[in-house]
């Protein structure tokens, strides 16, 4: 009896003891996980988490203010022109009382933004800029569908304007970035009226026997690249007449269809310059050979065999250049100034000559050429007049066929009127046009003329 209440005993002390102990194990979780969460919700609200992450947005969204976003897919030869241009213009409106040229401006600068394939450029352009002209040029490789970095992400959905001069993928056919699910969401899901600037080609147009075309010509592409142009053109406008209906904003493209594009770096200069420097090349060996060589006539083949040098190391492609009696062309600078004059009105409310998609989205093509389209080796004897140089053109020059060429059934001349109406400058000549041909585009280059970039 008594061994029994002892081991019932000690069974309930037994029982006792264990209770106390997860109850004050229980209790001590309980305590120990009040505690842990005060601790972390004291540590969230520190200065240096949510408040502080929120007072910095709004720092921004205080900065920008009174802001514009130009934000361009490519950040290559145009796009630097474009953006160069606004900044160049936001400076003078700060210098002038916001008059530039007579023209009223509106009370906003622009920050710009962009991207490109190469991280070496991207770090060239920011170290170039350095914050003044770009706020930052980010790297993303199309192709790869890889999604935007978080923070190009944040200001591809905040951008006013958005520059596409991206061509499209090659192996797929497709547009790079509609083609990119995680970029396409981006823009599917932006709160605020965005405008898109397409940059395509003449050469949707394909050939027409060097008759002229313009924008209610048919396009009807003739090489496969153009054919890629002209599908990209197509999916931005279903996208944003059709797919680009959330959040309810009026988005609107501009297509502009440009022509050969030159400038500072790249025209009929540098062209002329290296066709000098093969032809002294082939001179100098000439002259080697002739030396070398007894007086037979193996003298004359030597000769005849290196004068046309330059006729057979063409491709086939550029010998089709430079058989084309016409040539399509615009200075960079002419383009940058289409952009900039056509993001100003959009952002102004006054554009006019639009044509109407529906109610809520606009597209509207222009031809960006030049008013005199001309062959290839017109514009580069140009330049080399100007260089003081004698280019070697027996190509076509000696045998005739310069004489008796006519138009290929790939040639076309492209009329550049409603662009020059759209965007004419009350301010400027009747011809809209810094540069109406190459020869007034080609002197500046040579004279050192650096517009777009100076």
């Amino acid at each position: 009896m008594i061994a029994s209440m002892w081991f019932f005993g000690m069974d309930s002390f037994l029982f006792f003891d264990v209770t106390v102990v997860v109850l004050s194990a229980l209790i001590s979780s309980i305590v120990f996980v009040d505690a842990s969460s005060l601790f972390f919700t004291s540590s969230s609200s520190s200065p240096s988490s949510s408040p502080a992450a929120e007072a910095a947005e709004q720092r921004e969204e205080e900065e920008e203010q009174g802001k514009k976003i130009f934000f361009a897919f490519g950040f290559g030869y145009c796009a630097i022109g474009v953006a160069n241009q606004l900044l160049k213009k936001t400076k003078k409106k700060s210098n002038n009382n916001n008059e530039i040229l007579g023209e009223k401006e509106e009370d906003f600068e622009w920050i710009v933004v962009g991207t490109t394939r190469s991280r070496e450029k991207a770090e060239a352009l920011n170290l170039r800029s350095n914050g003044t002209w770009c706020e930052e040029v980010f790297t993303w490789k199309s192709d790869d569908g890889e999604p935007l970095q978080e923070e190009c992400a944040r200001w591809l959905k905040k951008a006013d304007v958005i520059l596409i001069s991206t061509p499209p993928n090659g192996d797929l056919d497709l547009d790079p970035i509609l083609s990119t699910k995680a970029v396409r969401e981006i823009l599917e899901n932006a709160k605020k009226r965005q405008m898109f600037i397409y940059l395509s080609s003449t050469g949707v147009y394909g050939g027409h026997l060097g008759e002229w075309v313009d924008e209610t010509t048919e396009p009807n592409p003739d090489s496969i690249v153009a054919q890629r142009r002209l599908n990209a053109e197509k999916a931005w406008t279903e996208w944003v007449v059709n797919g680009n209906k959330r959040n309810n904003v009026k988005s609107s493209l501009r297509i502009f269809r440009l022509g050969g594009i030159y400038g500072p770096g790249r025209s009929a200069l540098d062209i002329a310059s290296k066709r000098e420097r093969e032809r002294q090349f082939q001179e100098k060996n000439r002259r080697k050979e002739v030396e070398a060589q007894s007086e037979d006539n193996s003298n004359t083949y030597s000769i005849r065999n290196s004068d046309n040098a330059n006729t057979r190391s063409l491709t086939p492609t550029q010998i089709s250049r430079r058989k084309k009696m016409y040539t399509s062309r615009i200075h960079v600078a002419d383009v940058a100034n289409a952009l900039v004059r056509c993001i100003e009105k959009e952002v102004s409310d006054e554009e006019e000559d639009t044509v109407c998609i529906d109610d809520d989205n606009r597209v509207a093509i222009y031809n960006v050429v030049d008013d005199y389209p001309s062959s290839r080796d017109e514009a580069v004897d140009f330049a080399a007049t100007l260089l003081s140089s004698e280019i070697n053109n027996e190509g076509n020059e000696k045998s005739g066929e310069k004489d008796i060429l006519l138009p290929d059934k790939s040639e076309k001349r492209v009329k550049n009127v409603k662009l020059k109406r759209a965007f004419a400058s009350s301010s400027s000549s009747s011809s809209s046009l810094l540069f109406p041909s190459y020869k007034e585009g080609l002197t500046a280059i040579y004279d050192g003329n650096q517009i777009p970039f100076d």
